[in-house]
């Protein structure tokens, strides 16, 4: 029998808890001895891992960008007291999923401790600050790598990656054999649209308002248009209705937990950037993507970081402006839904962009067929030789 493995597992994200969660289960069917300790949130937990801090979690208020910069002094204290965990510990394998800023400096005591190191999802440097990955190289064993041109684009400077899958096709429902029938909505004004906006405390109160006129917009132009929103938690779907039901608002529908099936029922999407816009693409749902930031932000960090032409993840993909993306966007309704109300209008732009799409997401899925958590817990296993 193999000696017990001690594998510590580090996220700061809801939905890196729910990608380290599969990804434990499908570790323990590898390697049933192991001992799971970690931070993350509910679903680690109830896959079984110990948390390195009782009561830690750190999944309910991600930020991005300068948002991250405010809670500064609170992250270095949590990482402080991390460092130690690991440091008593001495894992034999650190896994980090996503979340860069809490995740680098894990990765350096892990290393210190004597670890392996295995990144999961990991940070986009091709993206943004690219000479990070010098970092990345010297903090890493190997990187599970869930974008088909990310291995060729590290290993082309010192990491080493594998393509294991998207994790998000694990969450999604099958594709339907006939989508939903755009001709139809067009002509009869039937929509039904998906309204995203993000699952970060920040991002639902940047976008919700937005969201909500956009919506209403949409209802002027087509009466019978139906809009909902969709969020992954109840926690998200309270703060989304507090930002819904203020002032002026009218009461729209909120889905909890079950985003993918909404957006696979649906003929067009008003998508915060990020992940959710893949499953978009998943569907063939038209959609047009925004992100809030401040002009300071924008000016100081986005346009001197970021080293893509385009930003969202689907015309990255795509390698070209496959949907409209306004990014930066600083908070203009109008802008917004004038974008929104342009496109829907457009029935050969609709098509079009449908047949793109369902092309675009066929590559996300891994070679061998398998889920992406698999294939990952198959390179986890492999740095401790189980």
């Amino acid at each position: 029998m193999s000696a017990r493995r001690t594998i510590f597992v580090s996220v700061a994200e809801a939905s890196g808890d729910a990608h380290a969660a599969k990804l434990i289960n499908a570790l323990r069917s590898r390697m049933p001895n192991a001992r799971f300790v970690g931070v993350g949130g509910p679903e680690m937990l109830q896959a079984g891992c110990e948390p390195a801090v009782e009561g830690l979690d750190l999944t309910g208020g991600a930020s991005m960008l300068m948002g991250a910069v405010w809670k500064a002094g609170y992250y270095w204290r949590v990482v402080r007291n991390l460092r130690r965990v690991i440091s008593d510990i001495k894992p034999d394998v650190h896994v980090p999923v996503d979340s860069p800023a809490m995740n680098w400096h894990l990765a350096a005591a892990a290393k210190q401790a004597g670890a392996k190191v295995c990144y999961y999802i990991a940070p986009q440097v091709w993206a943004w600050a690219p000479w990070r990955v010098k970092k990345l190289a010297r903090l890493t064993d190997r990187v599970a790598c869930i974008l088909p041109f990310e291995p060729d684009w590290l290993g082309e400077r010192g990491v080493a990656g594998k393509f294991v899958g998207h994790p998000l096709l694990e969450d999604l429902p099958p594709r339907a054999d006939e989508p939903a029938d755009l001709l139809d909505a067009w002509s009869a004004g039937t929509w039904r649209v998906a309204m995203l906006p993000g699952s970060r405390p920040a991002e639902l109160r940047n976008h919700s308002a937005a969201l909500a006129v956009t919506a209403e917009a949409i209802r002027r132009r087509w009466p019978k248009a139906e809009c909902t929103f969709a969020v992954g938690s109840e926690r998200a779907a309270k703060l989304l209705e507090s930002e819904l039901n203020g002032p002026g608002a009218n009461a729209w529908p909120v889905s909890v937990g079950n985003t993918g099936n909404v957006i696979s029922q649906s003929h067009f999407a008003v998508a915060a950037s990020g992940t959710i816009t893949l499953a978009a693409a998943q569907f063939g749902v038209p959609m047009v993507v925004f992100y809030r930031l401040g002009r300071l932000t924008s000016n100081l960090l986005y346009r001197a970081l970021v080293r893509t032409k385009t930003f969202s993840l689907v015309n990255i993909l795509a390698g070209r402006r496959l949907v409209p993306e306004m990014m930066p966007w600083y908070g203009s309704h109008k802008q917004l839904i004038d974008q929104v109300l342009d496109v829907m209008d457009d029935i050969g732009w609709l098509v079009e962009t449908r047949g793109e799409l369902l092309k675009l997401t066929d590559n996300l899925r891994s070679d061998n067929g398998k889920p992406a958590s698999e294939n990952a817990a198959e390179m986890v296993a492999e740095l401790v030789g189980d």
